[in-house]
């Protein structure tokens, strides 16, 4: 389960129209959330709010032998107040990273993130963790136009011991430039660590994603005209033949102070999802009529042969290593995963499987004919309309849902990760065991250890 402000930031770019998977560094993001996540190894609480529509602040207390915490702040210029952010009514999906759906990159539209005010979307956000020694982690977000994407990040963290010659505490500065135009994606990084430099890049193959173009309206016509038909049917056409998506990308990283080289290569094959998020040009409360643009645009009128999956492929030749996972969703709320990793300068191999499985609701919530409060039941059934009662069953459902995930490696290390909701806290509970390694001449010690950990967290 993510942190309350890592949802804001997710929110953040959601809400500026930015495609956190069009990158390479998102290559194996799929695999990643399946099988290496984290199951917390202490207790911990975390209380979070976004107080206005533009800054948020969460505080975490947890113990691990000695009782330690956090304070954050964030502050966007983008309003965020259409965000859930009560911890009952936020969407457990939204905080669970589990199997991606991929959709067909699309040109940014200026128009989507661009603020009346003229401003640009930015995002401030700083996290203080306590007591001494403090570690600060700060981010600076901005969108310099729609295709590119700037951050910051600073990491300071104080030194209990005198520094030699008068220098300051040890920090970096992580500068990050993206990119992302549909059809490709290209980065470059900076640090201060050493003067590191990095770029990095991806390319999709297959038809141009074409643009997502504002309506255009004429000046003595009142009525809105929809965009282009054609670019529309372009778009239902590349999905409804070929519903996936090949991806190939690189990073080359290298330090002049160090002179340490790192590369790495990979490729990735996915299906797109079935649907399409609506863009501004044409989302409405109501459903599209019958032959137009919008209404072939439908999930209904695209469907995937096959349940969904995603393969990648991924090359380090520097330190030999070859990595290869496969990922699939046989059913709505089932997802399985697995990856085999082989060195050929060692020969050595590791293979990793794991699993997601989500709960819906516990059973049907209506009641018999023969209960005493059957009469009471029905006649409250009347005072709702149907598009009342459908939110109303949403909401049950949603307090219901929990996610399990189970993780199992080559070296019988097996980790599992259990996040729902009691009441109105989220509250996520993970174990993890794995053998001991035995050394030569010791005695015979437990054979398994394990750690335990819990983590609360509310939000309003």
């Amino acid at each position: 389960m993510i942190t309350f402000m890592d949802y804001i930031v997710q929110a953040f770019g959601a809400s500026s129209d930015w495609n956190p998977d069009n990158s390479y560094s998102a290559l194996t993001a799929t695999s990643d959330s399946l099988l290496s996540f984290e199951t917390p190894k202490t207790l911990s609480l975390h209380a979070s709010s976004l107080s206005s529509n533009n800054f948020a602040s969460s505080y975490r207390l947890s113990t691990l032998g000695h009782i330690d915490g956090s304070i954050s702040y964030l502050y966007t210029s983008h309003a965020l107040g259409q965000v859930a952010a009560r911890s009952p009514s936020i969407p457990l999906r939204n905080l669970v990273r589990g199997y991606r759906d991929l959709r067909l990159p699309q040109v940014p539209v200026s128009g989507v993130w661009e603020l009346p005010t003229g401003r640009k979307p930015t995002l401030l956000y700083a996290t203080l963790a306590l007591p001494p020694p403090s570690v600060l982690n700060a981010l600076y977000v901005r969108r310099i136009n729609p295709e590119t994407l700037l951050s910051l990040s600073l990491y300071s963290k104080s030194s209990t011991t005198p520094v030699l010659n008068g220098g300051s505490p040890p920090a970096s500065v992580l500068a990050h430039l993206q990119r992302d135009t549909g059809q490709y994606s290209v980065e470059g990084l900076l640090s201060t660590d050493s003067a590191l430099l990095g770029a990095r890049g991806l390319w999709n193959f297959g038809v141009s994603p074409p643009p997502a173009a504002p309506p255009s309206t004429p000046a003595d016509f009142d009525l809105k005209i929809p965009p282009s038909t054609d670019a529309y049917l372009q778009y239902r056409n590349r999905l409804a033949s070929k519903p996936s998506l090949l991806s190939a990308g690189a990073e080359f990283y290298y330090s002049p102070l160090s002179h340490v080289i790192g590369m790495s290569t990979g490729l990735r094959f996915t299906t797109l999802a079935p649907h399409i998020m609506p863009t501004p040009s044409h989302s409405s409360r109501g459903k599209p009529f019958t032959g137009t643009a919008a209404s072939l645009l439908l999930p209904s009128n695209i469907s995937h042969s096959s349940f969904p999956y995603t393969m990648t492929l991924t090359l380090n030749p520097l330190v030999g290593g070859i990595a290869s996972t496969y990922s699939v969703r046989p059913t709505p709320n089932l997802a399985l995963s697995s990856r085999f990793d082989f060195n050929f300068y060692s020969w050595e191999s590791r293979y990793v499987l794991g699993a997601e499985i989500w709960r819906g609701s516990r059973g049907s919530r209506s009641i018999s004919p023969e209960n005493p409060v059957y009469w009471a039941k029905e006649r409250l059934r009347g005072w709702f309309s149907p598009e009342e009662m459908a939110l109303k069953e949403e909401r049950f459902e949603r307090e219901d849902e929990n996610v399990l995930k189970v993780g199992v490696d080559d070296g019988w290390s097996v980790k599992a990760l259990w996040t729902g909701r009691v009441k109105a806290l989220l509250v996520s509970a993970g174990v993890t065991v794995c053998p001991e390694p035995r050394k030569v001449g010791a005695d015979a010690g437990t054979p398994w250890k394990g750690s335990f950990g819990v983590t609360v967290a509310y939000s309003t």
